[in-house]
């Protein structure tokens, strides 16, 4: 029955043994005989692809956890190393505003005096000019005292001479009080400005004491200017900038220590977990197909056995129905091709059909079942050469006439095919083109003889 091998025929008492082989291994055994077998093949070849497919798909899925386990434990450094770098960078930024905030507070310190000590000067030397001019006027009111006093005397000395002289000392007198009062005034308005003066000469001596300290400090402060860098314009105050230095640092402190080479760490594993996880939909794509290609495989499988089992049923049942029997073969488990069968059912005088086995037939009703299988599949068999030994030792004389007319017909039939039948019974009916060798044992001797074809 193997079309690969034509020495595998049907041995003697294999009808026997094909009545008791298990569904499973009669639907191999028509799959090798009717040339299915690639089928089958086909799909265990799917079947090894996709489980190597689906160990490479566990293995790289372990990988890929581990690798995104490392990954996210580089990924955690990297992120604190980025962040320890930009608190890095912020402290080096603050360092050089806190320098510039205090150049910028000494500049403008400077600058704060000078224009005090401008605003002092120019208020200092207005009332140096007022304290002259206040002089300048006192001295001629003094002037114009003595004139008038001096007048007054000699009025006061001629007054007997009328009253013309009289309204005139009035007149010098009242003139006197004006002069006296514009002169205390005046000389009381001098004494104020010096008095002003003397404070503002004190305070600009203390401004510029208080200059040349901040200038002091400006200088002390410049002496950074090339630690700070690129001038910063902060409008921050230095407690502010110290604040946030000391924020800075606390954060820093918490980061603990980054290994230096996070970054180039980081970046390999990502680079692997990329591949990884690359390389993991590229195996689930090819589960995917592999999976599609398995069931195509064997929706094919399924399809090619069932047409056969349709088409050898008829030949099957016509075949039973010649000997009084009646029966069915039919596919099972085709959804699993481990577990997929064929079982044949057979039934005779009568009796429902029932599945073929070594208790619920007889020897010879099994071997007739067997024979009418075997006979439904001649026209699907691939071999050139059949043999079958002995078919026939447990049928009674009805069926094996019946079975051996069968079976020289399918051999008339087939001109192209070689068919070997070897009986130890009389034959009835031969074939036309049959060639029939008899061997004979006598006395302990086996003989030969060829005997010419003959026909029923």
């Amino acid at each position: 029955m193997n079309p690969d091998n034509m020495l595998i025929i049907m041995h003697q008492n294999m009808i026997e043994e094909f009545a008791i082989t298990s569904p499973e291994e009669k639907l191999r055994m028509v799959e090798e005989a009717v040339g299915f077998s690639q089928y089958r093949r086909a799909i265990y070849e799917s079947e090894e692809r996709l489980n190597r497919i689906l160990g490479e798909e566990e293995a790289t899925s372990q990988l890929l956890a581990s690798a995104e386990q490392t990954l996210a434990y580089w990924k955690e450094l990297n992120d604190k190393y980025n962040e320890k770098k930009s608190l890095l960078e912020r402290k080096a930024y603050l360092e050089r505003e806190l320098i510039w905030a205090q150049i910028l507070k000494n500049e403008r310190a400077v600058a704060q005096i000078e224009e005090k000590i401008r605003l002092k000067s120019s208020q200092l030397e207005a009332i140096e000019k007022g304290i002259r001019t206040k002089s300048e006027e006192a001295g001629a009111l003094w002037g114009e005292y003595l004139l008038l006093k001096e007048k007054f005397r000699t009025l006061l000395l001629g007054v007997k001479n009328g009253e013309a002289v009289l309204k005139e000392l009035g007149l010098v007198d009242e003139r006197l009080d004006e002069v006296v009062k514009k002169y205390v005034e005046l000389r009381i308005d001098e004494a104020v400005m010096r008095y002003r003066k003397g404070e503002l000469e004190r305070e600009l001596k203390e401004l510029r004491s208080s200059l040349e300290e901040a200038r002091a400090a400006l200088m002390e402060s410049e002496k950074f200017k090339d630690k700070a860098g690129e001038r910063i314009e902060t409008t921050r105050t230095l407690l502010e900038i110290s604040d946030e230095i000391k924020f800075v640092n606390a954060h820093l402190l918490s980061l603990g220590d980054v290994p230096e080479d996070a970054p180039s760490m980081y970046q390999a594993y990502l680079k692997t977990y990329n591949e990884l996880k690359q390389k993991a939909e590229v195996v689930g794509e090819n589960r995917r197909k592999t999976i599609e290609e398995l069931e195509e495989r064997k929706r094919v499988w399924r399809g090619v056995m069932e047409k056969l089992i349709e088409e050898i049923n008829p030949t099957y049942r016509s075949v039973l129905g010649r000997v009084g029997g009646t029966g069915a073969i039919r596919l099972l488990n085709m959804d699993d091709p481990d577990r997929a069968g064929v079982e044949i059912t057979v039934g005779f005088r009568g009796t429902s059909p029932v599945l073929l086995d070594a208790y619920s037939q007889s020897g010879g009703e099994r071997a007739v079942a067997t024979m009418a299988f075997l006979l439904a599949l001649q026209d699907h068999l691939k071999s050139p050469v059949r043999a079958v030994d002995e078919f026939d030792v447990h049928m009674d004389p009805h069926n094996r006439e019946s079975m051996m007319r069968m079976l020289f017909s399918f051999m008339n039939d087939s001109s192209d095919v070689q068919f070997i039948v070897i009986t130890p019974s009389q034959l009835t009916a031969v074939g036309e083109f049959a060639n029939i060798i008899f061997v004979q044992n006598v006395h302990g001797r086996s003989e030969v003889a060829k005997a010419a074809a003959a026909s029923a």
